[in-house]
């Protein structure tokens, strides 16, 4: 497990990948070609859907350029979290402390063989992420993700893949004749929660009730839309629940999807759902607070009423 982990900033390859997200009612699925050259540098190149055919991304280091042509144009933001981290993007003591390591049989991906290990919640017994691991290298090849009723929620797939250090540095150049413009940094850089709550600029706070194995891990705060948001992570390893809160009177926006009324305790409350993924959302009359998590409305109600 540990070797998976380290394995992307260790091995260098070229391959193309599968990887689809499962909503509700839907399912995203794009499909791209990758160059990896160990440590920190990658590119992406988008081969469907037919909208983002001939896009790509580069990542060197921590930051990343989205390379538009359809509307020629270049995202330039900073991205601390690196997607192609396929294994783990939270800290792995953490992941030790509250999930098992099964091993299943052995399997094959991309016409090679791979060591496939579940991960069990220790407190729910629920599996949460398999993986499918290169018997040489432990680099990812296959992760099914699976949501708290079992189903199967994202997947990520190598079609093809070869190991190699032998990429032209100009892969990762970035092109010229783009207008570049800025995007939004990703990334949660601080672990300094009570610093962050102390300058948030309103009385923020937090929740008195987490679920098993889950701790306060970062935060940050930003602006939405010109008001100020402090957004504080807690995470147990693998999942996450976010919890973002301000003080202007600005809620939540869900008009993309179906808004399910609910209470919190005697306070209304909304909720939509997509997938996995539960937000939930209320006002107190002086902040307005949302949750977003891979947990059911149950666990997410339990946590905002302790706010």
């Amino acid at each position: 497990m540990r070797q998976a982990v380290e394995a992307y900033s260790k091995i260098s390859y070229i391959g193309q990948i599968q990887s689809v997200d499962f909503g509700t009612n839907r399912a995203d699925a794009v499909l791209f070609r990758v160059e990896h050259r160990a440590p920190d540098k990658t590119r992406r190149w988008y081969l469907a859907p037919e909208s983002l055919y001939g896009d790509s991304i580069i990542g060197r280091g921590t930051m990343e350029y989205d390379v538009d042509v359809h509307r020629n144009r270049i995202v330039v933001a900073r991205n601390d979290a690196l997607d192609d981290q396929v294994a783990f993007d939270d800290n792995f003591g953490l992941l030790l402390r509250n999930y098992n390591a099964v091993m299943a049989p052995d399997t094959s991906v991309a016409g090679r063989r791979a060591y496939q290990v579940i991960l069990v919640n220790k407190y729910t017994g629920e599996t949460v992420i398999r993986l499918s691991l290169d018997s040489e290298t432990k680099l990812v090849l296959e992760r099914d993700r699976f949501g708290a009723t079992g189903s199967v929620t994202s997947q990520m797939r190598f079609e093809q893949i070869r190991f190699t250090s032998a990429i032209p540095q100009q892969t990762f150049e970035v092109p010229t004749g783009f207008t570049q413009v800025r995007g939004q940094d990703e990334g949660l850089p601080s672990n300094d929660l009570k610093g962050l709550v102390k300058t948030a600029g309103f009385r923020a706070l937090g929740p008195k009730y987490l679920p098993e194995g889950f701790l306060p891990v970062a935060g940050e705060l930003h602006d939405v839309k010109g008001v100020r948001t402090l957004h504080l992570l807690y995470s147990d390893g693998l999942r996450t629940v976010s919890l973002f809160e301000n003080a202007r009177g600005a809620a939540v926006d869900m008009s993309r999807y179906t808004v399910h009324a609910t209470k919190l305790q005697s306070r209304d409350a909304e909720y939509v759902r997509d997938g996995s993924t539960t937000l939930l959302a209320w006002t107190d009359g002086n902040l307005h607070f949302a949750l977003v998590g891979e947990l059911t409305l149950a666990e997410l109600t339990r946590i905002g009423s302790s706010v």
